[in-house]
């Protein structure tokens, strides 16, 4: 395949590592974790924008198109590189949106211009700001800072008041260009004073805020001279979003230390407002990659391009932007001690390293392209033949038609970074892998490591470990290397950039519609988890009772499920490839009575010893099928538990199928800590008694289960592809823990947990139900059977 050079200008990468410039697929945006019109602040509906306004306004450090100036004095604009204006341009066009950036040459200012109903308004740069804002303090102080500071940062004043000035410049354009109660959305490290600047400004107007690269940790921040202005900086945004939960962890602690904020959780409490932040990891549009590699041309081209390199046995691929935290240096490392030690894994075997270009006027970055440049040819000297070299490096940028036959062709893709926000080529990758073959070779510190588990995650600091996993990438067997990718593949294109930007638009704007009103009262971890989990092709859903659907009450006959609850499981249940179950320490008879109608939902009780609809239980326990032995033991386990109720007010025995529950939440604390201490000592340790502890609830049971081996059962039953399971109480832990990473796992209120999210009370449980039913739409659930 010929690849000629096609540089471009040096742009940001909105991710720092998508190359391959996705073109918007003109699809109108849809998702029903989101309402379908803009609010204000208020709740009111957003002022119409005037000519020279818009209802929403993307605000990042480059326009997503380069713009040229014609002699007549109009102004051209043509599509440049960045997967971020594949998610957001159809919405800009949707709700006559702007764009506000930096076009990406120095001393230019070629005026607004439309184009595919997006206004572009560009803010022009001059050469000295160029190199202090962005060179200077974005690129050399906030760069390496922020990727674990694997490069040293400079610190210069100058660099920082250039970055203040130019981020006053931004914040200003946004300013008069967003209508009254408009959503703002800014984007990434170069402009992280704008989001305060724009609320001094603006006050009317809904900020949002996404950080593309990692956030650093606590420890390394506070090195920044000028910490607290950008923590606050920040704090003008109403939602912030981060590509891991880590990041967003890392934000809060700071906003708590730095600024004084009060913090609970994702919510953070500062000058009178309440701000949030958590984790939106960004994707690609994976859908047009994979139609993309599937295309006669890319097809014809990637078969070219394996005989152009020699028809060799196996091809490895790596495509970084040129930057010292991708980690180039050691994948060329590692493969040159595989070829001079012989390993077999490694005969016949090329590989293709494309460096796209970056920032090349700094002095750091100019340097590390003379090492890899003297290490590529220091590798072929030794290892390559006539007309064979062991590496074929180029430094060039290529359009994405090309980059996918690349994808398409080669048999390992390895992706090393020292550290990366997320890595959207290793997700191109995939969608390109059409055939479900192929390897991924992962660095564990990029963001895309949290979700393609079924790539070989290697330690890019080890270079022994580097090593095994190229040798394994090369060697694996055939139906390993599929089943491994279509894991992958099922991530990649079931998590798609248009979820990404829907999801946090949704979490961002309050909307009336009841759903995003839903989601703005949920932690953001918890609207994410649930648009990650509710295409699955069959999903169960579990929840507790008491504390779960119902808040706690004293007497438990006077518990009731929030009506928000009891219909979301309804509609639940109701949907294809749908199944739900209560599962709860109560009887299945007071289950029956607390819930009603909640049509085909499976009910389960006394902590799973009734779940008569459980394939392979024969007899449902009773009190009249329990063994001899097991109902005289019950009869003893009933007159102790009665004897230690005696005269003590305030504890109350539930008699069960199996056994008894002794409540304690109406007892004095005196009483409660009494009864407590004997029921340890004496009946819950004669044998065949079973204690189940929960939230002021002792239940002594003649049957050994747990709720998890009975949601266990239930899964294995229904060949569940995924699974929710909400509950509040320490007995809810046990299927928390019979779950797998892949699932959600929910934990209502407060207490130490193994379950993955955590919510704050039933009244969220309806919130989350509610958004879960609405994303569980029967059309999305088949398209997801379809494409399983």
């Amino acid at each position: 395949m010929n690849v000629p050079d096609k540089k471009r200008p040096d742009r940001d990468d909105k991710a720092g590592e998508n190359q391959t410039g996705a073109t918007p697929n003109g699809k109108a945006p849809s998702s029903p974790l989101t309402g379908r019109h803009v609010s204000a602040a208020d709740g009111s509906a957003a002022a119409p924008a005037t000519k020279d306004q818009a209802s929403m306004v993307v605000v990042a450090n480059r326009l997503p198109f380069d713009l040229q100036k014609l002699p007549d004095g109009s102004t051209k604009a043509r599509q440049a590189p960045g997967g971020l204006v594949t998610a957001l341009a159809p919405i800009l066009a949707k709700r006559e949106g702007a764009w506000i950036g930096w076009p990406g040459q120095p001393d230019e200012d070629p005026g607004p211009t439309t184009t595919d109903g997006l206004t572009l308004y560009p803010v022009p740069l001059s050469a000295d700001e160029v190199e202090a804002y962005y060179e200077g303090f974005s690129n050399a102080t906030l760069w390496p800072l922020y990727h674990d500071a694997v490069a040293d940062s400079e610190f210069h004043r100058q660099w920082w008041d250039s970055y203040r000035q130019v981020n006053r410049r931004f914040a200003t354009r946004a300013a008069e260009i967003a209508a009254k109660g408009a959503t703002v959305w800014v984007h990434d490290y170069q402009l992280q004073l704008v989001p305060r600047m724009l609320r001094e400004l603006r006050p009317d107007v809904r900020i949002g805020f996404f950080l593309h690269i990692p956030f650093p940790p606590v420890e390394l921040f506070v090195r920044l001279p000028w910490r607290t202005q950008v923590i606050t900086g920040l704090l003008g945004a109403d939602l912030i979003g981060f590509q891991l939960p880590g990041g967003a962890r890392n934000f809060v602690r700071l906003a708590r230390q730095l600024a004084g904020a009060a913090t609970s959780g994702s919510a953070i409490e500062f000058e009178g407002r309440t701000i949030r932040a958590g984790s939106f990891p960004i994707s690609i549009d994976s859908a047009a990659q994979s139609q993309l590699a599937t295309s006669p041309p890319v097809t014809e081209a990637a078969a070219n391009l394996r005989h152009d390199l020699g028809d060799p046995r196996r091809i490895i691929l790596g495509v970084d932007r040129l930057d010292y935290t991708k980690g180039i240096n050691i994948r060329l490392q590692a493969f040159e001690e595989l070829l001079a030690a012989k390993d077999p894994a490694v005969k016949d075997t090329v590989m293709v390293q494309i460096a796209t270009p970056s920032r090349e006027r700094l002095t750091s970055y100019v340097r590390m392209r003379e090492e890899i440049e003297r290490q590529v040819g220091a590798l072929n000297g030794e290892h390559g033949r006539i007309g064979r070299p062991a590496v074929h490096y180029l430094h060039q940028s290529f359009p994405r038609e090309d980059l996918a036959a690349f994808y398409a062709a080669a048999d390992v893709m390895a992706v090393t970074p020292l550290r990366d926000g997320m890595n959207l080529v290793a997700k191109e990758y995939v969608a390109c892998r059409t055939g479900t073959d192929g390897v991924l070779v992962l660095s564990e510190f990029t963001g895309a490591a949290s979700e393609l588990r079924s790539a070989l995650l290697v330690n890019p600091y080890d270079i022994e470990g580097v090593k095994d996993g190229l040798r394994s990438a090369l060697t694996m067997s055939g139906g390993e290397a599929r089943r491994r990718m279509r894991l992958l593949r099922r991530q990649v294109l079931g998590h798609d950039v248009d979820r990404w930007a829907m999801t946090f638009l949704s979490a961002l704007e309050d909307t009336k519609d009841p759903v995003a009103a839903a989601v703005r009262r949920l932690p953001v971890e918890a609207v994410a988890a649930v648009s990650e989990i509710c295409d699955t092709p069959n999903l169960l859903v579990g929840t507790d009772f008491d504390g779960t659907l119902a808040p706690l009450v004293d007497d438990p006959s006077q518990a009731r499920a929030l009506p928000a609850s009891v219909e979301a499981l309804r509609v639940l249940a109701s949907l294809p490839g749908t199944t739900v179950a209560v599962v709860s320490g109560r009887s299945l008879d007071d289950l029956r009575r607390l819930l009603g109608d909640v049509g085909p939902a499976r009910l389960i009780g006394s902590h799973g010893a009734e779940a008569p609809v459980i394939a392979g239980i024969v007899g449902m326990p009773t009190r009249d099928n329990l063994s001899a032995v097991q109902s005289e033991l019950l009869e003893r386990v009933e007159t102790e538990a009665a004897r230690l109720a005696k005269d003590r007010e305030g504890v109350h025995l539930e008699r069960k199928p199996t056994g008894i529950a002794v409540h304690l939440r109406s007892a004095s604390t005196e009483d409660a800590a009494a009864v407590a201490n004997e029921l340890r000592a004496g009946v819950a340790r004669w044998p065949g008694v079973n204690l189940l502890r929960g939230k002021k609830v002792f239940e002594l049971s003649v049957v050994e289960t747990d709720k998890g081996t009975a949601f266990a059962e239930l899964v294995d039953e229904i060949g569940a592809t995924a699974t929710v399971f909400i509950g509040d109480d320490v007995t809810d832990e046990h299927a928390f823990e019979a779950l797998g990473p892949r699932d959600l796992t929910v934990k209502v209120g407060g207490g130490p947990t193994n379950a993955g999210v955590r919510i704050a009370g039933p009244a969220q449980v309806a919130d989350l139900l509610t958004i879960l039913a609405s994303a569980r739409h029967p059309e999305r659930v088949a398209a997801a059977e379809l494409g399983s």
